[in-house]
């Protein structure tokens, strides 16, 4: 059986609520899994240095943006009672539009850049976790482009159609808002939950069917990662972090093995074989010289 299908499905309030632990824990196990497996920080500064990169170049962007906004928005008025109301909405209003477009900016721009080095990342995970190179069957570049436009149209598109609800006074922005956090929290989680999907050959749509059957883990993870934008440098450590951890919640919800020897266990442990050995020899030795001696 594939190792990314699950061998026997939850009902759907477990595969919510257990998933969901797992997805909100994603970033912290992920952190402690690469405490204990330090030479897996080698594989997560790049994408640390990239997100930061990213994340600095599009606030920037977006403070430019929202300061033009919000003057063309409010050019004309006076300081009359109702041209300050005036100016309160339309400052509100522009705001969320500038935050709205700078998410869509930065999430489609962490994919592009962040996408590879995140990948890598999961795949030495797995292979620390007792994969096989043989197991990990990835998608060929030009299907893993497409499958990243198609993650990248949707992104924009749904959340384009939600930037349009602030047109409508008063609960536009509410709705927009709330089905923004939710919609996004969603992608995020199965574009996370996708990297060790990918390392197994599975292609966009396969990607899509596991993060809805593990709704609860993808909106979990999610959740976690669209906080984690608004956090500088912290957040894009913990980002990286959050790669590992969707590796062990994948593993945990296919059954498969997630408990490895640290690096510190495996060294004492060849120390001690060493030891051994050494022992062994001293004592054969000691064994001929006696069954022989000398002379």
């Amino acid at each position: 059986m594939s190792s990314s299908k699950v061998t026997s499905t939850p009902p759907t309030a477990v595969r919510l609520t257990r998933g969901f632990g797992y997805g909100i824990r994603a970033s912290i196990d992920g952190f402690f899994f690469m405490c204990r497996h330090p030479s897996l920080w080698a594989y997560g500064v790049w994408p640390v240095v990239l997100n930061v990169i990213v994340a600095f170049v599009v606030w920037l962007g977006a403070f430019r943006l929202g300061q033009w906004l919000v003057e063309w928005a409010t050019q004309g008025l006076g300081d009359g009672l109702w041209d300050r109301i005036q100016w309160w909405i339309y400052f509100t209003g522009m705001l969320l539009l500038t935050l709205g477009i700078a998410f869509i900016g930065y999430l489609v721009l962490m994919s592009v850049f962040c996408g590879f080095a995140f990948s890598k990342l999961a795949r030495k995970v797995e292979l620390h976790l007792g994969a096989k190179e043989e197991e990990l069957a990835e998608v060929s570049t030009m299907a893993g482009i497409i499958d990243a436009l198609r993650a990248s149209l949707k992104l924009v598109v749904v959340n384009v159609l939600l930037l349009a609800l602030h047109v409508v006074p008063g609960v536009g922005s509410l709705a927009a808002v709330s089905l923004g956090l939710y919609v996004d929290a969603f992608i995020l989680g199965s574009e996370f939950l996708g990297f060790p999907l990918e390392l197994r050959g599975k292609r966009w749509l396969e990607r899509q069917e596991f993060a809805k059957t593990w709704r609860g883990a993808t909106l979990g993870i999610g959740a976690v990662v669209t906080g984690l934008m608004l956090v500088p440098v912290v957040g894009a450590v913990f980002q990286t972090t959050a790669v590992v951890g969707a590796v062990l919640i994948h593993r945990r919800l296919t059954g498969l093995p997630i408990d490895v020897p640290t690096e510190e266990q495996l060294a004492e442990e060849q120390l001690a074989e060493e030891q051994l050995a050494e022992e062994q020899l001293a004592e054969a030795a000691s064994k001929s010289e006696s069954e022989n001696p000398p002379g």
